[in-house]
């Protein structure tokens, strides 16, 4: 699978460029392979790289660039530089034009990296790597950060898990990938908080906290959701859904890259009626705790996102936003006039708050 995207460094350097699974002869790098922010160039300058489908690229990775030696850059101090923000800062900021660089030609709706500095990776660890350091870990479902200690996520996820086998990962874009231009940060799950009405056969009140072993350290790419108040509901808005999970049903794996889609908030008495044209039938009611997103052709979430943030803009703010549900479930994924269903959390902000206060 090839990719062909534009990366815009904020020193105007535009590196165009293609990745590809198999291997083809190289252009010959004339300086040194280095990760994006290790590599300077003078203010002003703009110096373009373009790579054509049939043309290998210059490095071995696409977060890389040919840099000549005189401009490479100390990693560890181009990091601080990058990362001066160590604060929470208010939450439910969203970086638009993500951090470090930009993309072009996303193919499935890549987000920017760091576009959504709460979204994190549920991981699963093996139980015969728990002892190590850094164990290999596998994607299983996606949260929220609400606390620096405290995610949100969908029971459904983690209900027959244990928190020890638990990692989470935090400032994550491209899970195949540590070549970021600043690091993921992962923390170990200290403790699962079902909500205590979770119906684990039907599914009502899908929501869990994982309370974290310890708290991230707070970066640009690392940042916190807004809680909505209690009660708020949605109408009419044109929300945010995020996840690594499929680009469709059929589709073979995960996506690699964080993706992102833009789904209506769905009306209930709408969106109740469009499911019981599936296989639900006409007797199905959909349950106080849902509400629904989406319906749109070739345009939803899908197998591998449960438990993602469903996030809707905060009225007078730019670039602002409430949690306004998790990935809960669907029928098949991204068909025309059958929305997706997700927890509304709205009815949850006071227990949310209350667990919270539990543990400061």
């Amino acid at each position: 699978m090839r990719r062909r995207l534009t990366l815009v460094l904020l020193v105007l350097l535009s590196v165009q460029f293609s990745y590809s699974d198999g291997l083809q002869d190289r252009i010959k790098c004339n300086g040194v392979c280095v990760p994006l922010n290790q590599c300077k160039t003078d203010v002003g300058s703009f110096s373009t790289v373009d790579i054509s489908d049939d043309v290998e690229v210059t490095c071995h990775h696409y977060l890389e660039v040919c840099c000549s030696k005189e401009n490479v850059v100390n990693g560890s101090a181009n990091k601080c530089e990058n990362s001066a923000i160590k604060t929470f800062r208010d939450c439910g900021r969203r970086n638009e034009d993500g951090i470090g660089f930009r993309i072009t030609h996303a193919k499935h709706n890549e987000t920017e990296f760091g576009e959504f500095p709460w979204v994190v990776a549920v991981m699963q660890v093996e139980e015969s790597q728990m002892e190590l350091v850094k164990p290999d870990s596998k994607l299983i479902c996606g949260g929220s950060l609400i606390a620096p200690n405290v995610v949100l996520t969908a029971a459904h996820c983690v209900m027959n898990r244990s928190a020890e086998t638990l990692i989470i990962r935090a400032g994550e874009w491209d899970i195949a990938t540590r070549n970021e231009v600043i690091p993921y940060q992962e923390q170990r799950v200290e403790r699962i908080v079902l909500h205590p009405n979770f119906n684990r056969e039907l599914l009502f009140f899908n929501l869990a906290l994982l309370i974290l072993e310890d708290n991230f350290v707070a970066d640009e790419h690392i940042q916190l959701i807004c809680m909505p108040p209690q009660n708020k509901a949605f109408y009419d808005e044109n929300c945010f859904t995020t996840g690594w999970g499929k680009v469709d049903f059929s589709a073979p794996s995960y996506q690699t890259i964080l993706k992102k889609i833009e789904v209506p908030i769905v009306p209930r008495q709408k969106c109740e009626t469009l499911l019981r044209g599936t296989h639900l039938g006409a007797s199905f009611r959909l349950h106080d705790s849902y509400i629904c997103a989406g319906g749109l052709e070739g345009i939803d979430t899908c197998t591998g996102d449960g438990g993602s943030p469903l996030m809707c803009p905060i009225p007078g703010f730019k670039n602002k936003f409430y949690q306004a549900g998790i990935v809960a479930w669907g029928i098949g994924c991204a068909q025309k006039d059958i929305p997706g269903v997700y927890v509304r959390v709205s009815l949850y902000t006071d227990w949310i708050k209350e667990e919270i206060k539990k543990i400061e």
